[in-house]
């Protein structure tokens, strides 16, 4: 036996209604996982003017410089757990159907 008393265990809830679960009570784990894509296409440059590349990093770092670091990380990379009663499962399956075509 451990002499280390364990912290108390926190109430689990919902990570989308907030609804407390009981003991034994029904409940579901999602995982997900969010990732940029690259399609493979480069843009052809050397028919540009000169200064096309310059002003398009430009624009990049005007329109990410309030950004902070966690927003552009989560731009290429997220990832989330949670844990969803019943309930709010059925409104999370309905709209992965959609996005599933289903």
């Amino acid at each position: 036996m451990n002499s280390k008393s364990s912290p108390p265990k926190q109430k689990l809830r919902c990570d989308v209604c907030g609804k407390r679960f009981k003991k034994g009570q029904t409940r579901y784990r999602i995982n997900v996982e969010v990732i940029s894509d690259f399609d493979g296409y480069i843009e052809d440059l050397s028919k540009k003017p000169q200064d096309y590349l310059e002003k398009k990093i430009g624009k990049i770092i005007k329109e990410t410089e309030r950004m902070t670091e966690k927003e552009l990380e989560e731009e290429v990379y997220l990832k989330r757990h949670g844990l969803i009663c019943v309930n709010c499962r059925e409104g999370f399956l309905k709209l992965l159907g959609k996005f599933m075509g289903r």
